[in-house]
């Protein structure tokens, strides 16, 4: 393959480009196999399979197009249902991702998209066969009762329901993935993200699946409409074999041309991992650049660099950006013209052109023709003869004869076909041909997934493989068996206000009412957010509020007790500084609070006092510690501006900390909020937190390592971030507060910077 780049003066080199790696981790080997010790069990909601048959019977009753379609309920409105249906398949799905995460186990969610997608596919044929036969019953009603002219009519609308069956199955399978589609991505794939990363999402293309769309994926018609139209015979040069390997082969020595085999060897641990496994092979490469479809545009799509480029010429853009466009604009022509000559030296390239100019009146000649055979007559000229035997043999059994002048138009244009418009058809099939090998590859992996799944509806298998458990069931909230849930452990919260006795002071001098500013401003508006956290009061203390939130066992959808607890005190911060706003103007004392997060492994005390709970936990004690402030540091601190409201100092030797239980340090803490070191670890449980490191010179000189995550509230239909800097414990001189030493100790700060913020706003979005 090198001695064909020799025709080329300079062989692009592919470094510059910057191409993406396409690969899907989908794998079932960690679960348990099922009773036969072969499969996977899953057992879906008996609700949503029962809605599932009857919206699907109804889907395809109504493509029937008949008022005489059996089973067709005339009141279904599809707009009205599919919202129902939505949430019924968003509740088991729900039901999925909770199990997964109490067995800090992804694939328990991967089988349970397998198995809903399985049950759609089955349940599509299932009734489209069942609509049929009980269209023949009907039919064989009427024969018996002779009722002849409505024999008739019924036999030639159930020709002509059969004849589209295709078009039948395509649609139905279109509006039911499209609601697993919407479910994933509108209210899952945040949730999927917040507990395994991102990289457990499956993309939207793996459920959009046009192959998934159609009872035979490699039926012409279908092929030609939604992707490539490809030979199937042996001689056929368009076959996909054929195409794939000539692709594979071209960039291939394009890769090892650029990169050289030592780098792309390095490269490879990086780039192409798929089931945890590293690939060092350039097929799996290559095949997973060719898969990432916006690859073609990158490297071969210099229309588009050349609209770019004129624009921004006219613009009077930026010159560098101009030279850089200019060059890449170069590369993609060099790469398409390369490609341009190797397919057209395996005759690839007069197919290509005609699959595109027949695309507007192959309808004409379809049936009785296949579009394969149309382009047969245009490109191959011994085809021709028995292609016009057949028009003339099927002209009496269609009722209309088949002119022949548009194919011979467009046999003629073959000859004056434009290098341009050559690039541009071949640039379009490259594109339609990866997206085609994506999609083929996906419907591969997710077949082999759905042959290794066992969709139990069988009671004495269900009860069989539940007491075994290796059943995996993924139900509706009211077909749990519920009972009162044991608390596992919880968390607490602790508000402090700085110089509360201050404000009382003043404001008693003033003749004005300290109780109400602090019920208006504080705990009245903190009292009506705790819901959305799943927060309760645990007892106001003077001018501080305790609050917790628990988990329960076997209800890990809330098993989100820090995350939530560090959006809440962010979110109380918030109403703080916004009541401050109003005090201001008035001329009143601004509030000024620290908050204390601890979490706790098991459930705390309670003992009761008439009606009311009181509860006593270890982590009230250290919670308060977390919100304190000493008061010689914030007078110390209060004449600078510090870039943080929080940070945390030891003022005793090691020795002293390794001696005692006791927390021995001292912060400063205004407008703050301390995450305790087992709060921090339990956060990293409940969701993906992507570490950052910020260079922000205004905050500080050294770099700023946070820690970012998103969690779900209550609702599950809104998601905060949440933003942990963590910050090194320096041991200082208590007399003045001078460093000594910076100690291996950390602390962390549930932060609300405004600059760190924005900073990471920019890299997201960038993202």
């Amino acid at each position: 393959m090198f001695a064909f780049f020799n025709f080329f003066t300079k062989v692009p080199n592919l470094k510059g480009f910057p191409l993406k790696s396409y690969s899907i981790n989908l794998s079932l080997n960690r679960l348990n196999l099922g009773v036969d010790n072969i499969h996977f069990d899953a057992h879906l909601s008996p609700e949503f399979c029962k809605t599932t048959s009857k919206v699907i019977l109804q889907l395809i009753a109504r493509q029937f197009k008949t008022s005489n379609a059996p089973g067709l309920d005339k009141k279904f409105n599809w707009f009205r249902e599919r919202d129902e249906f939505k949430r019924l398949c968003l509740d088991v799905l729900m039901d999925a991702i909770n199990k997964a995460k109490l067995a800090h186990e992804v694939q328990i969610d991967y089988l349970a998209q397998i198995a809903v997608i399985e049950l759609f596919i089955e349940e599509i044929k299932k009734q489209y066969e069942a609509c049929i036969q009980n269209f023949k019953n009907v039919i064989r009603k009427h024969e018996v009762a002779r009722n002849q002219n409505m024999t008739i009519k019924l036999k030639e609308e159930l020709a002509k329901i059969m004849q589209n069956r295709k078009s039948i199955y395509r649609e139905v399978s279109i509006d039911i993935f499209k609601c697993l589609s919407e479910v994933l991505t509108e209210d899952l794939n945040g949730l999927r993200e917040v507990n395994f990363g991102r990289e457990a999402i499956l993309p939207d293309e793996f459920f959009s699946n046009s192959l998934l769309q159609v009872d035979n994926p490699s039926d012409d018609t279908f092929m030609i409409e939604e992707y490539v139209l490809l030979g199937y015979r042996l001689e056929d040069p368009n076959r996909y074999e054929t195409i794939l390997y000539l692709i594979k082969s071209l960039l291939s020595d394009l890769y090892k041309n650029s990169f050289g085999t030592q780098e792309i060897a390095n490269q490879n641990t990086i780039t192409s991992r798929e089931n945890n496994e590293f690939h060092d092979t350039y097929n799996k490469i290559i095949d997973n650049l060719i898969k990432e479809v916006d690859n073609i545009d990158i490297l071969f799509n210099y229309f588009h660099s050349q609209n770019l480029y004129k624009k921004l010429k006219n613009r009077k853009g930026d010159k560098e950006e101009l030279l850089k466009l200019k060059q890449r604009l170069k590369e993609q022509k060099a790469l398409l013209n390369l490609f341009l000559k190797k397919f057209s030296s395996k005759g690839l390239i007069e197919r290509i052109v005609a699959s595109y100019e027949m695309q507007h009146i192959y309808h004409e000649y379809c049936p009785p023709l296949s579009p394969q055979e149309v382009l047969q007559f245009i490109v191959t000229t011994r085809a021709r003869k028995n292609i016009i035997n057949k028009l003339k043999k099927f002209k009496k059994y269609y009722g209309k004869s088949y002119s022949l002048g548009p194919l011979r138009k467009i046999i003629n244009n073959q000859r004056r076909i434009t290098n341009n418009k050559k690039k541009e058809c071949l640039l379009q099939f490259i594109k339609g041909f990866a997206c085609y090998h994506r999609d083929l590859e996906n419907f591969k992996l997710l077949k082999d997934s759905i042959d290794c799944v066992n969709l139990t509806f069988e009671e004495r298998i269900i009860k069989l493989s539940r007491a075994n458990n290796t059943l995996y069931e993924f139900l509706l909230q009211h077909e749990h068996v519920i009972g009162e849930k044991p608390i596992m452990n919880h968390v607490i919260i602790k508000a402090d206000v700085r110089g509360s006795t201050d404000i009382v002071s003043r404001m008693n001098d003033k003749g004005l009412n300290p109780a109400s500013n602090f019920s208006l401003n504080f705990f009245d508006p903190i009292a009506e957010i705790l819901s959305r956290y799943g927060a309760v009061k645990v007892f106001i203390e003077g001018d501080a509020i305790i609050l917790s939130i628990y988990e329960y066992a076997d209800t890990p959808g809330d098993w989100y007790s820090v995350a939530r607890a560090c959006g809440l005190a962010v979110n109380m911060l918030q109403i703080v500084e916004q009541y401050n706003i109003i005090n201001k103007k008035h001329d009143l004392p601004q509030l000024e609070i620290g908050i204390g997060i601890e979490h706790c492994d098991g459930s705390p005390t309670f003992f009761f006092e008439g009606d009311n709970s009181i509860m006593i936990s270890p982590a009230i004690n250290k919670a308060d510690r977390l919100s304190g402030c000493k008061k010689s540091l914030r007078k110390l601190f209060s004449a600078k501006k510090m870039p943080f409201n929080l940070y945390v100092f030891q003022p005793v030797p090691d020795k002293d900390i390794a001696a005692t239980s006791d927390d021995l340090f001292i912060r400063y803490n205004v407008r703050g909020i301390e995450l305790s070191e087992t709060g921090f670890e339990k956060l990293s449980e409940e969701i993906e937190l992507e570490l950052i490191e910020c260079k922000i010179p205004e905050l500080q000189k050294d770099k700023i390592k946070i820690y970012t995550g998103k969690f779900p509230m209550v609702s599950g239909k809104k998601y905060q971030r949440i933003v942990i800097r963590e910050g090194h414990i320096p041991e200082v001189n208590p007399s003045d507060m001078s460093i000594i030493r910076m100690t291996s100790r950390k602390y962390y700060d549930v932060c609300n910077n405004e600059k760190i913020n924005e900073y990471l706003l920019k890299i997201f979005k960038e993202k």
